[in-house]
């Protein structure tokens, strides 16, 4: 019986790393028929633990620069607006061996799943002959969930801020602004940085949660 189960267990396991292999390939394929049939179930298996792309071979260049604002209110008065993360960006600059890199991926990974950003590059091809899906406007229950953990994620980063800005438990609600700085092409990559285009995400107001120090 004993040799039985690990016969059974190895089998399993066989099987399994034969179907990720195998789901992977196709995965990583570039856009064709098969993956285009596919592609719901091969997507599912690989979201949202084993999620790969084509970046170590083919990297996109950064087309936009995020910053996060953040501002308190308080029972007497509003701050104004708050860069917390630029001046560590720039020290991250001057010295890369220093925990800054590591620092702000937090707000980063949150303005991205807020704003529901997809790193799949076969998804807007999809999307262009399928306009319906939910996937494409945004409405599945992945990006809803990866929304409303950026929420979360906002909300912390910017309660925790205010606490470093005006004092700890000082603010009642807070609030957060995302800059999107898309700057010139590379054909212009002579003009300053500043150039280029500049909008922004004012979020609703949100009150502020306690965030115990590290």
């Amino acid at each position: 019986m004993q040799r039985i189960l690990v016969w059974l267990t190895v089998l399993f396991l066989g099987t399994a790393a034969s179907v990720y292999v195998v789901n992977t390939f196709f995965y990583l394929t570039p856009p064709n028929p098969i993956k285009l049939q596919l592609y719901p179930i091969l997507y599912a298996l690989e979201h949202p633990f084993f999620a790969q792309n084509w970046h170590l071979f083919a990297p996109n260049p950064i087309k936009t620069n995020f910053i996060l604002a953040i501002r308190c209110r308080l029972s007497d008065r509003i701050t104004p607006w708050y860069d917390p993360y630029t001046p560590l960006l720039a020290a991250h600059q001057r010295n890369r061996f220093t925990p800054m890199g590591k620092v702000l991926r937090i707000p980063q990974n949150a303005i991205f799943a807020f704003l529901g950003r997809n790193t799949d590059e076969w998804l807007p091809l999809l999307c262009k002959q399928k306009r319906d899906l939910l996937s494409c406007r945004g409405e599945d229950v992945v990006t809803k969930k990866q929304r409303d953990l950026g929420k979360f994620l906002l909300q912390r980063l910017s309660s925790a801020a205010c606490d470093d800005l005006v004092g700890a438990g000082q603010a009642v609600a807070v609030q957060v602004r995302i800059y999107l700085h898309r700057p010139p092409p590379i054909s212009q990559r002579h003009l300053p940085n500043e150039a280029g285009s500049t909008t922004y995400l004012t979020l609703p107001w949100t009150p502020y949660m306690p965030v115990p120090p590290i």
